[in-house]
């Protein structure tokens, strides 16, 4: 060979260290000591998952054993690393064959570890579809600490971003790669039960500080999930008794949540165009502290189909969710206290229930069904902002919770059974009746006794009557309720709600069932019926008809319009009290109007001028024929009903 080959072959060779080759033939590679970086042309095929591998401080002996698929050395002995693009690398640079036949967990988890060692912000799905088996699980089923059997582990911030062109599915199946809907992993219940439980494994599980670290970071400081789908393969079969049967594997099986964060810390969770859907749990699951998530935001999210909860909110984040879905589960949400959280155009449907607003938002009193909040902050509030429910079973409305709503074939109810101590609810309520009728569209129930022990709490403190609820309903019916004869049953109240409170209705009802808390009522919140039409009318305008009359004496006002009817052809007597029967905290409204309609032509109700002090009459008046009318107005300061108008016909 010539002298002057040598350099040029020197040179060829060089260049053919340097070239593009597949990840696994990098290694035989031997990079002069002044090349810095090797280039794929993909980790096992050539086109996918092509990357730059650089020689830097990073590229250690002990990251090549860490992380063998993105790690490599080659045949001289030097170590390269996988160099993220502007911080991003992809699944398929860890081996992902993204075709939906390979099973892809353990090349999309390494590729998580990966990106957390080296500090990379983004991980890539590049391709539409991934299949991803469930590893066995060896820990005990209720150490929630274990990871061993989780499909998916984060442990520090990150986005996973789906970058095909209908997003990205991951495709969660069971061990070996089976039907998870009806095959299962069997695991020791707990460290001192050695009794086998279910184990179906979840989606992804976040590993965040055990302990607040503040004021250092938290780990998961930012979690982003970016035009995913989280498939669960899951059905719902209706059983929601848990923990999931052992023998038959159904029911609500608490090893199964779709998104899984509990007893940890961690700050800002983002979810845009992301669904979680098919899992026998909780599909989004995140409790613990009240702080255990700061800051929680879901935009164009779906959270669907299994046998327990949709959203399980057990922690007081900051919420924004925006046109998104819950439901097709038992519980399409499971809330508690929230500071602040906004709902805009978003859909619960097809479920038991829904139970939206506060309890604890300044630390836990007694229970988490009992309000609290810091006095020196702004109220808290759960806005439902052009949101809708549909065939979503009941709809708890507990404190803090204003906004406007459209039902569909779903009641709405506000408890103190189910959230102690009630208070500050400004809720607008568009019922919309169609494929099932029979209901109250609303209906707010206080205490049933002012000296009803709260729960955990010490002797003496009791249940608290409702207090400045705000209700304005607008009840329709469908053209097919129409033509099928269903119909709107009342609004209804009902125990000791403080005279703070307002309801206000509107639109079609059954005969009958105008806005009322029952013959007696121990409260009377301020109460407005206009533009009613009954379908049918078997009252005086449909109004309310309480008990009988068959003597003289005080008449309770159960609603703000009643039909009065006579158990005979006799002449009676009435008066009206200055307060209903829980006293006067408990109603009556300055301005409250009452209109009382004769529901027969047989006998006459009087009420006589100057004969009650909690009554002011301009003349004695007599209701003697069928829709004879007399309304009062409720004068607050001076205790008693002023008549406001009269009819005799």
């Amino acid at each position: 060979m010539r002298a002057l080959a040598l350099p040029a072959l020197g040179l060829a060779q060089r260049s053919a260290q340097s070239l593009p080759a597949l990840f696994a033939e990098l290694a035989t590679r031997l990079p002069a000591p002044d090349i810095a970086r090797l280039h794929s042309a993909g980790h096992a095929v050539s086109g996918k998952g092509p990357g730059t591998y650089i020689a830097d401080d990073l590229a250690t002996e002990a990251l090549a054993d860490a992380h063998p698929r993105f790690v490599l050395r080659t045949a001289n002995r030097r170590v390269f690393r996988l160099l993220p693009e502007a911080g991003s690398i992809s699944v398929e640079q860890g081996g992902a064959a993204g075709d939906g036949l390979v099973n892809d967990q353990s090349a999309i988890q390494a590729t998580i570890d990966y990106a957390e060692a080296v500090g990379a912000r983004e991980i890539r799905f590049e391709s539409a579809y991934y299949r991803i088996d469930c590893p066995e699980r060896t820990s005990p089923a209720l150490d929630t600490r274990a990871v061993d059997g989780h499909p998916l582990v984060v442990r520090k911030s990150l986005t996973l971003r789906g970058c095909a062109a209908d997003r990205s599915v991951l495709d969660f199946r069971g061990l070996g790669g089976v039907d998870p809907d009806g095959n299962w992993q069997m695991a020791p219940t707990s460290a001192t039960d050695a009794a086998p439980a279910v184990w179906r494994r979840g989606g992804l599980y976040l590993d965040g500080d055990t302990s607040r670290p503040e004021p250092a970071a938290r780990r998961i400081a930012r979690l982003e999930l970016d035009r995913l789908v989280f498939r669960g393969n899951r059905q719902r079969t209706g059983q929601t008794t848990y923990p999931a049967d052992s023998v038959t594997g159904d029911g609500w099986d608490i090893s199964d949540k779709g998104f899984w964060l509990q007893d940890v810390y961690v700050g800002t969770v983002i979810c845009r165009d992301t669904d979680f859907i098919g899992w026998r749990g909780e599909i989004f699951y995140a409790v613990g502290a009240d702080d255990a998530i700061e800051r929680l935001s879901l935009t164009r999210c779906k959270l669907l189909t299994g046998n327990g909860n949709g959203l399980n909110l057990g922690c007081n984040p900051r919420v924004d969710a925006v046109d998104c879905e819950f439901g097709d589960c038992k519980i399409a949400q499971e809330d508690t206290g929230k500071s602040y959280a906004h709902f805009r155009n978003c859909l619960w449907r097809d479920c038991e229930y829904v139970w939206l607003g506060g309890g604890s938002t300044h630390g836990r009193l007694y229970t988490y069904k009992y309000p609290t909040r810091d006095e020196a902050a702004p109220v808290p509030a759960t806005i439902l902002d052009g949101c809708r429910f549909d065939d979503a079973g009941l709809v708890w409305v507990n404190s803090w919770v204003s906004g406007r709503i459209r039902t569909v074939d779903t009641p709405v109810a506000m408890s103190s059974t189910h959230g102690h101590a009630l208070r500050d609810i400004d809720l607008e309520v568009d019922a919309l009746l169609d494929r099932r009728g029979g209901f109250n569209a609303v209906g707010l129930y206080g205490p049933t006794s002012l000296t009803q022990p709260v729960e955990g709490a010490p002797v003496g403190v009791y249940h608290s009557p409702p207090r400045q609820i705000r209700l304005k309903v607008r009840h329709y019916r469908s053209a097919l309720a129409q033509q099928a004869g269903r119909h709107w049953l009342d609004v209804r109240w009902g125990g000791y709600i403080d005279r703070s409170c307002r309801i206000e209705v509107e639109g079609e009802f059954l005969a009958g069932r105008v806005p009322n808390g029952q013959d007696d009522p121990l409260s009377f919140p301020f109460v407005s019926f206009a533009g009613g039409n009954t379908t049918p009318a078997s009252t005086v305008h449909g109004y309310y008809k309480p008990a009988s009359i068959a003597a003289s004496g005080v008449l309770a006002p159960a609603s703000s319009h009643m039909a009065l009817a006579l158990s005979g052809d006799i002449a009676v007597d009435l008066a009206l009290p200055a307060n209903p029967r829980g006293g006067a905290n408990h109603g009556y409204a300055d301005g409250q109007r009452l209109r009382l309609v004769k529901q027969e032509n047989a006998g006459t109700i009087t009420f006589k001028k100057g004969t009650s002090t909690s009554m002011a009459m301009t003349a004695t008046r007599v209701l003697d024929k069928a829709s004879d009318w007399i309304e009062f107005a409720y004068n607050r300061s001076a205790s008693r009903w002023e008549e406001v108008g009269f009819g005799a016909y």
